[in-house]
């Protein structure tokens, strides 16, 4: 195993970086016990307190085991546990990092359930619709489960547990948003715009409409 030194302004979090992206791929599996504080000190080029203090976020987030007799071992993870791994150092850099990924995520998911799709599919996807608009106070709920109900319609199991894993900071998007002036009916057009693509089967519009719905919410979080 080997790690990269790190320099002194980044740490602890670079350290934590590091280990994260091991534990994505694969490098580090559960079970797996990491080296000694002394010896990941001098593998990252740090100060033993550095390494410590990593360690610290680790076992608090939920990653790691740290016994005193028997070393600091990997926790079993699942997607949530990734996705939710790091933690920017704001709210809104947090929010702006949701978006990114949802852009990048989402329009491919359009694209596979234009294919994909069934009738009774995009009646599902409708009454999400209905339900905004019959429902205005459950409105932030119901456009999770439009998201959610596509992925799952794009029938790629990963790209659905993925999403799925971003149900709680996708709240905390809405807790934002959802109130600004005029959102809620934007959103209504947006999801409407969405679902006639995917009927239609246009699938430069269906990726056009779900980017422009997404960017639309980066606009906004620039205004609050």
């Amino acid at each position: 195993m080997k790690f990269e030194t790190v320099a002194v302004e980044k740490i602890p979090q670079t350290i934590v970086a590091q280990i994260r992206k091991r534990l994505v791929d694969g490098e580090l599996k559960p079970g797996q016990s990491l080296p000694s504080e002394l010896k990941l000190a001098e593998m990252f080029g740090v100060s033993r307190s550095s390494v410590r203090d990593a360690m610290q976020i680790l076992e608090s987030t939920g990653y790691v085991n740290r016994r005193k007799k028997g070393g600091t071992t990997i926790r079993s993870i699942t997607f949530k546990d990734i996705a939710n791994m790091y933690t920017p150092k704001t709210e809104n850099v947090a929010l702006y990092d949701l978006l990114e990924t949802r852009e990048v995520l989402e329009t491919s998911v359009v694209q596979f359930a234009i294919n994909r799709a069934s009738e009774q599919d995009i009646d599902e996807l409708e009454k999400t619709i209905d339900w905004m608009i019959n429902r205005p106070d459950q409105a932030a709920e119901a456009d999770i489960v439009f998201h959610i109900t596509l992925a799952r319609i794009s029938q790629n199991q990963v790209m659905l547990n993925i999403i799925e894993s971003l149900e709680e900071i996708m709240n905390q998007l809405q807790e934002k948003t959802i109130d600004y002036p005029g959102r809620l009916d934007e959103i209504i057009r947006e999801h409407k715009q969405i679902v006639q693509a995917i009927r239609n089967k246009d699938e430069q519009s269906a990726i056009y409409c779900m980017r422009m719905h997404i960017q639309k919410i980066g606009d906004i979080l620039e205004h609050i």
